[in-house]
């Protein structure tokens, strides 16, 4: 099935209809991931967030203004469903509890805040062996630095070894904690790592970027 607004690159991309898309977390990286996607093709979302947009949002997310004080996985759809009025999305507002399984290409994006919450997350998503993601991403973003990991048919020792505790993450203050081309870029990651998966294309691994020096590094999990 060829869409109208990916016509112009369906000899690269064509397939992201047949997935469906968990976006857990609809801030930033979880945003621009989701409006990438629709953007390329897909069809299918399932958002996972339990906040409203506010005005900081605005410029680091895929938000404006007329969406401040909006439930974001509402405010998500719309965007989605103004990209591509056929979009299927499924809001489900509140704290992350139940994976809503949709099939067997279900493709997992971790966009969480926080590094335990991303774990707790992992451990519903892989409950069962029978009904979890064909594939987890987990976008990590400080204010100019990016670290993607990728974990194929997933389970929690696999995610373990590429998660570290909160305690351990970036220290930087509170207004330097993201910026909208580190954000836009994210999604622009995830999207193309997303490509390479469903093409069977061979996909860079685990990876960090840092803005500043515009240098992207292996990393070694």
């Amino acid at each position: 099935m060829e869409l109208a607004l990916s016509s112009r690159y369906s000899g690269i991309v064509n397939n992201l209809h047949e997935y469906s898309f968990h976006i857990l977390g609809c801030g930033a990286i979880g945003s621009s991931a989701a409006t990438q996607l629709a953007r390329s093709g897909a069809m299918n979302f399932f958002l996972y967030d339990m906040d409203k947009v506010e005005d900081v949002n605005v410029g680091i997310s895929q938000y404006d203004s007329r969406h401040v004080g909006i439930e974001k996985v509402k405010a998500l759809g719309y965007i989605l469903q103004d990209i591509n009025p056929e979009a299927r999305v499924d809001c489900i507002n509140g704290y992350f509890k139940e994976y809503c399984y949709n099939g067997n290409k279900d493709i997992a994006i971790l966009a969480f805040d926080t590094m335990n919450v991303r774990m707790e997350a992992v451990k519903i998503l892989c409950a069962n062996a029978k009904q979890k993601p064909m594939c987890i991403i987990d976008g990590r973003m400080g204010a100019e630095h990016y670290q993607q990991y990728i974990i194929p048919k997933p389970d929690i020792k696999k995610y373990e070894k590429v998660w570290y505790n909160d305690e351990e993450m970036s220290s930087d203050p509170c207004n330097a904690k993201a910026t909208s081309y580190c954000s836009n870029m994210s999604g622009s990651f995830i999207a193309n790592a997303i490509r390479k998966f469903v093409t069977g294309q061979p996909f860079n691994g685990n990876f960090s970027f840092n803005f500043p020096t515009m240098i992207m590094s292996k990393l070694g999990k």
